[in-house]
């Protein structure tokens, strides 16, 4: 059995040549990977060499990518570092064809999100080559190194039509989409179904998606929603804006403050989960003050992973028990507030003009970029369906929001 562990930050000791002294320093916490009680060295290598030689930011898809990769070795009994002369034979091709392939066949991976993870495990085979983890043959080796010709549309696209890119043999196409296809918001049949499966969510899992849904955060964004800026409000008001940003711990895209609507009934639904008994009896469990408002069972933050686990449970319910079609993920419920938000503020009795309303839009969701912003008005206008503005999701989400009371 496979378990993940976020590590605290440590410190260590580095001994200088030609010298007797030694100096430290500290190095940030990873995800660390154990495998029946017994540590994974070369996940956790490769984990500490991205968060503290690499200083990326955020590894969840490499978490993701190389623990259904493991999990996938085990399951089929298969070695990490051997491969066998037949190419159908090597674990890294078994993976692609029998898992990630099977996946997006069947809906339950974007060919996207299918095409990271692979990229993801090849990354990981280069890192283990360079530094000594593995070797490589002509014989003994998990992929072959391709070299693709891209087609140049930039500027001087006349001047040089081609480059060319390293590549290998198994990476996964994605099909071509148009910006407006990119966006994959919730029908309004979706939003009811997805309503009834969050009932049978746990309350924290409930409040992170409303607040992607009703407000438009990012999933680490709604994750890392501080505790303090939680109050209770007067239910006369519709929305309360609150600024979010580093300076209260909210982790948002390129460390920008923006200011976000929060509807005044899922703020007085965070206000009683925050002073519930449930969530006190967590943060005891705590080993030091949470400053975020969600907390696990065990004491911790919330992180996306342990989102994706339930909104996966949450899929799995649409399309079991409630026999629907449903091939959506989190970021989708972003998307579903922003065409509905939109679509209400261009509403003929409000009579803000598309700039405003695009203006407004662009604040609350924090796009860097117009362009982003217009593939929503974009998709409006492209769409036929008619969208009955954001107080739909209102009165959908208002049986969530008043639902299980005592989970608070």
């Amino acid at each position: 059995m496979l378990t993940i562990v976020q590590s605290d930050d440590f410190e260590t000791e580095i001994q200088t040549p030609f010298c007797e002294t030694k100096s430290s320093f500290q190095l940030k916490g990873f995800p660390t990977f154990y495998e029946n009680g017994e540590y994974v060295t070369p996940i956790n290598l490769w984990m500490n060499h991205l968060i503290n030689v690499k200083r990326a930011k955020n590894i969840n898809s490499n978490v993701r990518a190389i623990s259904r990769y493991w999990r996938f070795l085990k399951n089929h009994k298969l070695s990490w570092k051997d491969f066998p002369t037949i190419k159908s034979n090597k674990p890294t091709y078994l993976f692609r064809n029998q898992d990630l392939l099977v996946a997006v066949k069947a809906g339950e991976l974007n060919s996207s999100t299918a095409a990271v993870y692979m990229n993801h495990i090849i990354k990981f085979y280069e890192w283990a080559y360079y530094e000594g983890l593995i070797e490589f043959s002509k014989e003994n080796k998990p992929f072959e190194v391709e070299f693709v010709s891209i087609k140049t549309t930039g500027m001087l696209a006349h001047i040089n039509r081609n480059y060319v890119v390293r590549s290998s043999d198994l990476r996964i196409k994605v099909p071509r989409r148009t910006p407006e296809q990119s966006l994959n918001p919730l029908t309004e049949d979706e939003v009811k179904l997805y309503s009834r499966a969050l009932k049978e969510q746990p309350i924290e899992f409930q409040i992170h998606q409303l607040l992607q849904l009703m407000c438009g955060l990012r999933i680490e964004e709604a994750c890392t929603f501080p505790a303090s800026l939680v109050k209770r409000c007067n239910p006369d008001t519709y929305h309360v804006q609150v600024s979010i940003g580093p300076n209260n711990g909210v982790h948002t895209k390129f460390g920008s403050v923006r200011t976000i609507e929060v509807p005044t009934v899922l703020m007085n639904k965070m206000y009683r989960y925050l002073i519930s008994e449930r969530r006190q009896k967590r943060e005891c469990k705590a080993e030091k003050p949470i400053a975020e408002l969600l907390i696990t069972n065990r004491g911790k933050p919330y992180n996306p992973n342990a989102i994706q686990r339930h909104f996966n449970l949450a899929r799995g319910h649409i399309r079991n028990k409630l026999n629907a079609h449903f091939q959506h993920r989190t970021h989708d419920l972003r998307a579903t507030y922003g065409t509905f938000r939109l679509t209400s503020l261009l509403d003929e009795n409000i009579g803000l003009s598309p700039f405003d309303a695009m203006s407004l839009i662009m604040g609350w969701m924090g796009h860097k970029d117009e362009k982003t912003t217009w593939r929503y008005l974009n998709f409006i206008n492209r769409s036929k369906a008619s969208i009955r503005a954001v107080c739909f999701l209102d009165q959908v989400m208002d049986s969530v929001i008043n639902e299980n009371k005592s989970q608070e």
